[in-house]
């Protein structure tokens, strides 16, 4: 199952969903796991599934193609700051107050 699951990975999600929906060789938890681990080797998590959605794949695959759609950005940056919006539109910030004499 493992193996299938990476396979799998390799492939775009809107494929795996298309083949989890047609084929009786696959069974939704494998086409999940496919989507998810697509997006760890992308280097991003999924959000997890809310309330009231039935299908797992269905969202993970909405998911994956809107956070690839949507990549972070970049706002703002300084010499001691960075301003990000995140592939769900939230405003992020990181960095340091700068020192006395820098």
């Amino acid at each position: 199952t493992e193996l299938l699951a990476r396979a799998l990975s390799r492939c775009d999600p809107l494929d795996i969903a298309r083949a989890a929906a047609v084929s009786l060789l696959f069974y939704a938890s494998l086409a999940a796991e496919g989507i998810r681990l697509w997006a760890q080797e992308r280097g991003f998590e999924l959000p997890a599934q809310p309330e009231g959605e039935s299908c797992a794949v269905r969202w993970l695959c909405y998911s994956a193609l809107l956070r690839e759609a949507n990549p972070p950005a970049r706002a703002a940056a300084g010499k001691w700051h960075s301003v990000f919006i995140d592939g769900e539109g939230r405003l992020s910030s990181c960095g340091s107050a700068a020192t006395e004499g820098e």
